[in-house]
């Protein structure tokens, strides 16, 4: 539609070329200030409340795929409590949930499936679709806040929907962790296994404080390059196949200022067992390591004891190490 007055100017101009120049000069100069409005509006559309946020990165990433979104003047808030609809908008959008491939046999409400969800509103969609997904409870309410534990519950649900996987029972040191709920504790600590959620400098999560929209976007993102890296790994693990390694653990320590020695450790059932890294996959700052059980010889016999096996990396020390599902 701009276009069509240029070219009006032009012809117009073939007429006289007096008047052409001056209607070809006017139509350069409003082609300049159309990019410098252009230029001024792509800039303004960033958030300008995150510079500093550690998940800055993350929130622009999250922006730019349509996941999160600004107030009416612009801003994100990231230090804001995360309100349930912002959290279920957020989990909905970020994992690519939809209700493709179900059959209803009348329209869906979200007043359907809870007592305070209102239907109309801009995230009743996000709330039908986490009926499916995300185990929400009948009784929430949209405008109450969501604690740590309750939101690291209903995105680890929306991971698992997208894709079968198992994971060794973790082992982790959460010096709260009598703190989390026990029907939340799992959720927790898989998604902390899994490099998605982290534990502050005192290794506490926090689980009954509420998240902020900071926190909530990061763990999102997080949660979408694990899916990534668990479709590349092409492998997943079934639930119905566990591994027999228990108890990993990862250690880094740097060998020269650019590479770092990354060592995995497990427990397994004797020592006829062993670990290997199967493959590596670099996403985002990241280093995935997949990790498989080596089987022992059957044609031996090994003392049933509980053996500890490791293995050992050498990564670039700009890449963080996480360790992820067996394949």
């Amino acid at each position: 539609m701009l276009a069509l007055p240029i070219n009006r100017f032009e012809v117009i101009g073939m007429m006289n070329t007096r008047r052409g120049c001056r209607y070809r000069l006017s139509a350069a100069m409003f082609a300049a200030g159309l990019l410098i409005w252009l230029s001024f509006v792509g800039s303004a559309a960033a958030f300008p409340d995150i510079q500093g946020d550690p998940n800055a990165d993350r929130i622009r990433h999250l922006q730019e795929e349509g996941v999160v979104s600004g107030d009416a003047n612009g801003r994100f808030r990231p230090d804001d409590r995360l309100t349930y609809a912002e959290g279920v908008s957020m989990i909905v959008k970020g994992l690519k949930l939809g209700l493709d491939g179900i059959r209803f046999v009348k329209e869906p409400k979200a007043s359907d499936s809870y007592d305070f969800v209102l239907d109309g509103k801009w995230y009743s969609d996000a709330f039908i679709t986490a009926s499916f997904y995300l185990d929400m409870p009948r009784s929430v309410k949209p405008d109450l806040s969501m604690t740590r534990e309750r939101f690291a519950y209903h995105l680890y649900r929306g991971i698992s929907s997208k894709a079968g996987f198992a994971l060794p029972k973790p082992k982790l040191v959460i010096e709260d962790a009598a703190d989390i709920a026990p029907e939340y504790r799992e959720s927790v600590q898989l998604l902390l296994f899994a490099g998605i959620a982290e534990l502050d400098k005192d290794r506490r999560f926090e689980p009954k404080r509420a998240i902020t929209r900071s926190e909530a976007a990061g763990m999102v993102y997080e949660a979408s390059a694990f899916l990534r890296q668990l479709e590349a790994s092409g492998k997943p693990a079934k639930a119905s196949d566990p591994s027999p390694l228990t108890d990993l653990k990862l250690e880094s320590a740097p060998l020269t200022g650019e590479v770092n020695t990354v060592t995995v450790r497990a427990t397994a059932p004797h020592p006829g067992y062993g670990i290997r890294v199967a493959s590596i996959v670099f996403d985002q700052g990241k280093a995935f390591l997949h990790v498989e059980p080596v089987m022992p010889n059957p044609d031996r016999i090994y003392p049933q004891v509980l053996t500890e096996v490791s293995t050992a990396v050498y990564i670039g020390s700009e890449y963080k190490p996480v360790l992820a599902l067996p394949e």
